[in-house]
């Protein structure tokens, strides 16, 4: 018995260091595709001039909240299943909260849109932003 229980505990710490790998592979994709996407900066350059948006340019900046919010979903779900570190969970709740403090469109966002996610995640998320 023990050494099927070291065999588990082996196996969740495997899976906890490949999470976090894959974690910071998505992570590091987005922030390149975002870098590599003409439009997006196309989109932020026109803002940094103060120039107006386009339509299209307001739907594509739209749905950078989305892929924000969606990621740190994920990360609360694996936290809630044990595959992500309290640490890492309570970091992830900063970057969320200092990200939130400086985007207006993210506080607008997460108001009109947060009942798309888990209500966990979203009693989560608003406990934090509370503080």
């Amino acid at each position: 018995l023990i050494f099927v229980g070291l065999q588990m505990r082996q196996t969740h710490e495997i899976a906890l260091v490949t999470l976090t790998q894959m974690r910071s592979d998505a992570s590091r994709e987005l922030a390149v595709a975002q870098l590599n996407s003409e439009p997006l900066m196309a989109i932020y350059t026109k803002i940094e001039a103060g120039e107006e948006l386009s339509a299209y340019d307001e739907l594509t900046l739209s749905m950078q909240p989305f892929v924000f919010f969606n990621q740190f979903e994920n990360s609360h779900f694996l936290f809630g299943k044990g595959y992500i570190t309290e640490e890492q969970w309570q970091s992830d709740l900063v970057a969320i909260n200092e990200f939130m403090a400086g985007e207006p469109l993210y506080r607008e966002y997460w108001s009109n849109q947060k009942h798309i996610f888990r209500t966990s995640y979203i009693e989560a998320i608003d406990q934090s932003l509370a503080k």
